[in-house]
């Protein structure tokens, strides 16, 4: 479905035409009133230090609630000057006000994530992620932020991220085994690359015993003809490639890790791609004659049997364009654009949409509800 579809911004309740406006208590205001101020919906979050941060605990503060993310190559990254902007020219009102930075896109906006980047930005407001992208999901949708479907597909949780380990025997026939991230928030999903091994290879109930490269997996014995090779996925050039080391011990193993051990008489061809169709598709046949069947909506690329992209979406090169960076051109930063400011009350008093507004206004906004 064409993401232009969720241009609208749904507010929950309706609002007075933008602009300098009379509110009910007298007081002058620049954004868009709402008005009967409706309560903002309570959230407990994460903030860039790892604490659990809870909306309601700000009641008797003026609150500045914010929608962002920090892949955003330009919106986002705008919203946040602007806020680092206001959060410096408080002045007087400094405590009476907090700002909350809230991610729309949890599979990237980590706590470490958060915690780097306001660090290399000096931003010392709280920036909100969650361990599941399904917490995010249910605070958007109580505060009427729409989020687009392709940009939510991008930002899929990283709990249910999954790290592959294949073996492709001297026959040219495989195995593959699929096992979860096991601390996909902190992105280390095994000790190293040995204990990533003891799992997929448990998982799978195949023996496995090897020294160095020699050694037997299954019932496949490396001999003086042949040994195993380390291979990894190539995560840029969608392919497999040969590791540089081959000591599990010394390889870590984070989100996007997939290992493969090769015979060196195979023919590296029919190891199948370590990302099915991605995630659009399943595979059909085997070895050289593998393919994507893509699923209703998804199309093969020239050149590329194993990936799935958007029917029309492929640049003047045939080359994937991926559904979330379409999305950033076609809709703006995938979600709508909405800031909001909380009276003491911690109702929506006022909303300021897109990024098109002046610094000074909104700052006059916050000043003029904290004098209340």
């Amino acid at each position: 479905m064409r993401v232009n579809i969720f241009l609208s911004l749904f507010i929950s309740l309706i609002l007075l035409s933008s602009g300098c406006i009379q509110s009910n208590n007298n007081i002058e205001l620049f954004g868009t009133e709402y008005k009967d101020p409706p309560d903002a919906p309570d959230f407990t979050l994460l903030n860039q230090d790892g604490e659990s941060v809870t909306l309601s605990d700000y009641e008797g503060k003026v609150i500045v609630v914010a929608f962002i993310y920090t892949s955003c190559p330009d919106v986002c990254l705008a919203i946040s000057s602007n806020l680092a902007w206001i959060n410096d020219n408080l002045g007087e009102y400094s405590d009476d006000v907090v700002i909350l930075s809230i991610t729309i896109d949890p599979a990237r906006d980590t706590v470490e994530r958060f915690s780097q980047w306001t660090e290399a930005n000096g931003y010392d407001w709280d920036h909100l992620s969650a361990e599941r992208s399904s917490t995010l999901v249910n605070v958007w949708k109580s505060w009427n932020i729409v989020v687009d479907n392709d940009h939510i597909n991008a930002s899929q949780a990283p709990e249910d991220s999954m790290n592959r380990f294949s073996v492709l025997y001297p026959d040219n026939s495989s195995m593959i085994s699929d096992v979860p991230c096991l601390d996909s928030v902190n992105n280390q999903c095994y000790d190293d690359a040995a204990d990533f091994a003891n799992h997929a290879f448990e998982d799978a109930n195949i023996s496995y015993n090897l020294t160095g490269n020699s050694g037997t997996i299954g019932e496949w014995q490396s001999d003086a003809n042949w040994s195993w090779q380390l291979h990894y996925w190539n995560n840029s050039d969608e392919n497999w490639q040969l590791s540089e080391s081959q000591e599990l011990g010394i390889i870590e193993v984070n989100l996007g890790t997939h290992l493969a051990w090769v015979a060196s008489n195979a023919n590296i061809t029919n190891l199948q791609s370590a990302v099915d169709c991605n995630a659009k598709g399943w595979i059909m046949g085997t070895g050289s004659s593998a393919h994507c069947m893509c699923d209703e909506g998804y199309e093969r690329t020239d050149g590329n049997w194993l990936g799935c992209s958007l029917i029309g979406m492929t640049d003047a090169n045939n080359s994937a364009v991926n559904p979330h960076d379409n999305s950033l051109g076609e809709y703006g930063i995938g979600h709508s654009t909405v800031t909001f400011i909380l009276d003491k009350q911690t109702r929506k008093r006022v909303a300021w949409t897109g990024i098109d507004w002046s610094v000074q206004e909104f700052l006059l906004d916050v000043k003029a509800l904290s004098s209340e």
